[in-house]
């Protein structure tokens, strides 16, 4: 059941609501199986590439960011057809036919507003990317099929060598629905066979989670989409934004901890914001109405 990854299909599945929770957060558990071991209530590419390739793509780490142990991810190449893969974990199950195919996960009924973690990344060349997708997941029983309430993704390319923090906002499809599952992937490149690929890329991931709530209140707004770039920047970004009906915005920038370090009122719905001041780094830009609410969050970074 374990496979690389090539492409991501969401099997159908009934899933009972209960409160947000992912099962081994920050990798301190594991299992050993027949090849090798792999972490508790966590579904890995590890099995198929010790049977193909004679060596492992998914290992406990000891050098941990919270605890004892960290979850580590190594693309590698078969032994045969000189196939290249990443080292994929996911807190649902992984099937392979053909491609990967991705099902369950963890009951969950938030409207979680960011999904975080912490990072290490060690490619091999300069165009790999370490890959995080996150999605938040309601069963449709007239479909009989899995709704996709809420979506986030992340991608990182270049060395980081000590532990660095993502932040993923989630972008909110359904506005009303209330999910009952979150389904989370890992990938230590960006699929199989990618041009890009490195073998022997690192990624390694430890004390997940997600934060904040997002109210469907506050997704009912005149919002249709909104643009950031680019990122990483250097001196200014670019917010372009497409309204559905006219309204007063401003906008706020918080740092990685939380701080708010910059705002002000927005004059169009296309407008520069000089961020020259502002430290190399990860940022999230929030987006309020006149009164306060918050409606649109993502991420972006500064790299000089």
């Amino acid at each position: 059941m374990k496979a690389f990854l090539s492409g991501l299909l969401i099997f159908i599945g009934v899933f009972s609501s209960s409160a947000q929770n992912i099962t081994n957060a920050s990798f301190e558990n594991w299992h050993p199986y027949s090849l090798g071991e792999y972490p508790d209530f966590w579904s890995t590419s590890d099995s198929i590439a010790v049977a193909l390739f004679g060596g492992t793509s998914v290992y406990k780490g000891n050098d941990s960011y919270d605890g004892t142990a960290s979850l580590h991810l190594k693309s590698v190449l078969t032994l045969i057809g000189n196939i290249k893969g990443p080292g994929v974990a996911t807190n649902g199950n992984v099937a392979f036919a053909g491609t990967f195919v991705f099902s369950g996960g963890t009951p969950d009924t938030s409207r979680s507003r960011f999904f975080t973690g912490w990072y290490k990344y060690l490619p091999t060349n300069s165009t790999d990317a370490a890959i995080v997708k996150v999605y938040l997941l309601k069963y449709n029983v007239l479909l009989s099929k899995r709704d996709t309430i809420a979506e986030g993704s992340w991608e990182h390319v270049g060395v980081v060598n000590t532990y660095d923090q993502f932040i993923i906002p989630m972008i909110f499809r359904d506005f009303i629905s209330q999910p009952d599952t979150n389904l989370i992937v890992f990938q230590s490149s960006r699929g199989i066979n990618d041009s890009l690929l490195g073998v022997g890329s690192e990624f390694i991931v430890d004390s997940i989670g997600f934060s904040g709530f997002v109210n469907t209140n506050e997704l009912q707004n005149a919002i249709s989409s909104v643009n950031v770039f680019p990122t990483p920047a250097q001196n200014e970004i670019n917010i372009d934004i497409v309204l559905k009906t006219k309204i007063n915005l401003s906008y706020e920038i918080f740092d990685i901890n939380g701080r708010l370090v910059q705002f002000s009122k927005m004059n169009s719905t296309k407008e520069k914001v000089d961020v020259s001041d502002l430290s190399s780094g990860k940022y999230i830009l929030k987006l309020e109405d006149a009164k306060k609410n918050i409606l649109y969050s993502t991420q972006f970074s500064i790299a000089r």
